[in-house]
């Protein structure tokens, strides 16, 4: 009798056993995403591929789970200087953030060598600092053929240059930690590149202003006011005044609007 009630017991504990390992402790891995676990005893990190596994109850803890997707992003525009100092507008897109190959070590390195739900900010930050390692070895008017700020001409951009710069940044990201011991593949797009916005406008006031210069010259020399001081002096507090007056009615319309 012991020896029946003995073994219906450990029959009974087997079953226990099974209906905890297909229902706690049985895995499912959705297609393009690995879970990376820990084994407790051995203090080695796995990974578990698409498809059904069992952790075994204090022995494997389960770390992160890992997307195999391709996570292309559109960061914020970033400020950064050229070699002579000069400001400018980046913007750039990331066409490429996925784990490496092999796909089981990759995903190993991203869950433990960084915290994975902050890779996003983490690559960023290399990535800004590799594109401003480029701009420090290259001047101004290398980026912006003709360019003469002080006269408010920007030139033309160089865009052999640029392709120059986002050629090397991915040359560099291939062997930087990102890929080496975080396990990404990471490659970027240089969208564009210009002055910020605020010295934008500021060349474009002084392009007006230039603009609005001549145009005045030639409107006194029509009516033969230019070797006329006196004439020329009531003729420009007119034509600023004029101007005013419109300056006026105009804010005045918005207002009403």
């Amino acid at each position: 009798m012991a020896l029946i009630i003995a073994y219906f017991g450990f029959v009974g504990l087997l079953l226990v056993v099974l209906v905890l390992l297909l229902t706690e402790y049985r895995v499912e891995v959705r297609p393009a995403t690995v879970v990376v676990y820990n084994n407790q005893w051995t203090g080695k990190t796995g990974a578990f591929l698409p498809g059904t596994h069992f952790m075994v109850p204090g022995v494997h803890k389960r770390l992160e789970e890992i997307t195999l997707r391709n996570e292309a992003k559109n960061p914020s525009n970033v400020m950064l200087y050229t070699g002579d100092g000069i400001e400018l507008e980046i913007d750039y897109i990331i066409r490429r953030q996925q784990i490496g190959s092999p796909t089981a070590e990759c995903a190993i390195q991203a869950a433990t060598a960084i915290n994975y739900k902050e890779r996003d900010d983490k690559i960023q930050t290399r990535i800004v600092a590799l594109l401003q390692q480029e701009l420090e070895k290259i001047r101004f008017n290398d980026l912006f053929l003709g360019a003469d700020l002080a006269a408010g001409d920007a030139g033309t951009k160089n865009n052999q240059l640029k392709q120059d710069i986002e050629a090397e940044v991915n040359k560099f990201l291939a062997r930087d930690i990102v890929t080496t011991e975080w396990g990404f593949v990471i490659q970027i797009d240089l969208e564009d590149y210009n002055l910020p916005e605020q010295l934008r406008k500021a060349r474009e006031q002084k392009v007006s202003a230039t603009m609005e210069g001549a145009a005045l010259k030639e409107k006194l020399q029509a009516l033969g006011a230019a070797d006329d001081p006196e004439l020329k002096k009531w003729l420009l507090l007119a034509d600023a005044g004029a101007d005013a007056l419109g300056r006026a009615i105009a804010s005045l319309s918005k207002g009403k609007k």
